[in-house]
């Protein structure tokens, strides 16, 4: 009796386990991938918890445990190996770990799925491959095999996926029209397609022909400063900082002409101010006790140029000499 209740503890479904669980839940993922090659081998990994006696593997649908591992040494994983991947191993799976104080809670569901099963569809792009961000593309994938779905995958770090339903068109090819609208840098990479069966969703055909997508930034955004355009805005700086130097020594030159100029005419005023006091009118006079016959006066004269040894410049002086004209000369 009590190996027949330890065997009904071990096939019970999940769902028990878990009403009765007091580990946290396990999480399982597929190396290298959960889409795998046929004839290729895989390794299903389920990480739980330390207290973990036994971990179990088992797929959708189905009340008995696919699989039973024992922990690694670390105790707190279990490692499911696949050595040739066939439609036996595909569909979606989930794994949960077992201790004596029950079971843990079931893990995320994985879709373990093979490819190669079917010949490989055909796979195009428009308007090219190579555009800008923002333009809708369309993926269109075809095959002469009639499925009922594609699915369009990108390869990568982003790993995104579309999937859609077939169109029939009478002498064409099954395909269907994958449209991405307004595309951006995220969608760079590798797109591939593979066509299935409504009834066997985890088992698809060969890989299409790959097409590399390039999506370049649109002119008017902004675009990252570079190594070469900062030096460009350095020497530019610059120049702009020079310009502004020689207009400041132009306008200190400037405003020295000027001053000199003004210094010069203000000595020129001053010079000619004394000049004019110089040039007085000499009248003629008489002196006392003189000859009453006599007549004094004076006659002016001008010089040549001179030189006037203090302001350096060449003046023009202007003299007066005084002469006595008497009676008799005046008769003769």
């Amino acid at each position: 009796m009590l190996i027949v209740l330890l065997y009904l503890g071990l096939i019970l479904e999940p769902r028990t386990a878990v009403q009765a669980g007091h580990l946290p839940k396990p999480i399982i993922l597929a190396e290298p991938g959960s889409v795998i090659a046929a004839h290729t081998s895989v390794i299903i990994w389920c990480w739980g918890s330390w207290e973990a006696q036994y971990y179990h593997l088992y797929r959708e649908q189905s009340l008995n445990p696919w699989d039973t591992a024992v922990p690694l040494e670390t105790r707190n994983k279990a490692k499911f190996n696949i050595q040739h991947m066939t439609i036996t191993y595909t569909g979606i799976c989930k794994c949960y770990c077992k201790s004596a104080a029950g079971f843990s809670e079931h893990s995320d569901a994985m879709e373990l799925v093979m490819t190669g099963a079917y010949e490989n569809p055909s796979l195009s792009v428009y308007p090219s491959s190579n555009v800008t961000s923002g333009v809708s593309i369309s993926f269109k994938c075809s095959s002469s095999i009639v499925f009922g779905r594609f699915i369009l995958i990108q390869e990568g770090k982003h790993g995104l996926s579309w999937t859609l339903d077939s169109q029939h068109q009478a002498n064409q090819p099954t395909h269907a029209t994958f449209v991405l609208d307004a595309v951006t840098p995220k969608h760079n990479g590798t797109f591939r397609c593979y066509g299935f069966f409504r009834n066997e969703p985890q088992v698809w055909s060969k890989p299409s022909n790959s097409l590399d997508l390039i999506i370049s930034e649109t002119k008017d955004q902004p675009c990252t400063p570079t190594e070469d355009g900062l030096e460009t805005y350095q020497k530019i700086l610059i120049g702009v900082l020079v310009t502004f130097l020689l207009l400041f020594i132009l306008l200190l030159f400037l405003i020295l002409i000027g001053y000199q100029c003004h210094h010069k005419k203000k000595a020129n005023a001053s010079l000619k101010n004394t000049q004019s006091e110089n040039n007085a009118e000499l009248n003629s006079w008489n002196p006392q006790n003189e000859d009453p016959q006599g007549i004094v006066y004076a006659q002016v004269k001008s010089s040549r140029l001179q030189k006037d040894t203090a302001s350096k410049e060449t003046q023009d002086v202007t003299y007066a000499q005084l002469c006595i004209r008497t009676q008799e000369q005046n008769n003769s």
